[in-house]
């Protein structure tokens, strides 16, 4: 076994057709956010066991993605960054990466994906007839900025580093003012990841969230692709609105909190 500090690009299509929404962020990184990340790969002769997607592109924290559950890729916890850090991890390797890299605190991620021809069940609950949801533009840039500012979950981080005519997100506006937003954080021919869902605490139970994902799915839906997210097992409001959406799990994660005090 050996670590190296790429990724083979055959390897991984291959591997995506098998497991696209495992694989997603790794292909789409590779080809559009090459300076955000860096490849650890573990490899036994010629053969890819499992990798870490290091990304660096979050304004504060530094997380890892740990791509693979063969027993042969435990190789992978030596070549964690150090703390502080969040590491995504498969549930198998929870103790060695804690064993190595110190005390952290654990949450359980559920995948859930959607196919994009699975219609949300029953009627859709419509926000205020005063509530605009619109995908945003460059000029919504400043206003996206000062929403993030007034807001202290870490979710939202990454929206100032945007931009609205590349990474595509919607926003939910009242009287030009910003409730909420949500994100296609990955856009592949065959699958999307949507993520950084967030409403104002002064705004929910209003039937914001909801209209906000729904209009990443109806891109989605335009789009032909299957549709995947990460949720947190304990949010149980968050999971019983995708479950009436159409979404089902496709896979479970844990989330290490090793020191950045960055809860999903």
């Amino acid at each position: 076994m050996e670590l190296r500090p790429s990724i083979d690009r055959n390897w991984l299509e291959r591997a995506a057709a098998q497991d696209p929404f495992v694989h997603a962020y790794g292909r789409w990184d590779l080809d559009h956010l090459p300076n955000r990340v860096r490849f650890i790969s573990a490899v036994d002769g010629d053969e890819t066991v499992g990798y870490l997607l290091v990304w660096l592109g979050h304004p504060t924290r530094t997380v890892v993605h740990w791509v693979g559950a063969d027993p042969r890729a435990r190789i992978l916890a030596e070549a964690l960054p150090p703390r502080p850090l969040v590491a995504i991890v498969p549930e198998a390797f929870q103790n060695e990466v804690v064993t190595l890299r110190g005390p952290a605190r654990p949450y359980g991620l559920l995948l859930l994906a959607k196919d994009p021809s699975g219609e949300p069940p029953g009627r859709p609950a419509a926000p205020s007839p005063a509530v605009e949801v619109r995908r945003l533009e460059r000029s919504d840039l400043s206003t996206l900025v000062e929403f993030v500012r007034r807001q202290t979950d870490p979710v939202v981080a990454e929206y100032p580093t945007l931009d609205p005519e590349e990474d595509w997100a919607w926003g939910a506006f009242e009287r030009g003012i910003l409730l909420g937003a949500v994100r296609a954080a990955v856009r592949l021919p065959d699958v999307w990841l949507v993520g950084g869902v967030f409403v104002d605490p002064n705004a929910r139970n209003r039937g914001v969230g909801r209209a906000l994902v729904e209009a990443a799915l109806a891109s989605a839906r335009q789009s032909r692709v299957r549709v995947g997210l990460y949720v947190r097992e304990d949010r149980l409001a968050a999971r019983r609105l995708y479950e009436r959406l159409g979404f089902r799990p496709a896979g479970r994660r844990t989330w290490l909190d090793l020191g950045a005090g960055f809860a999903p």
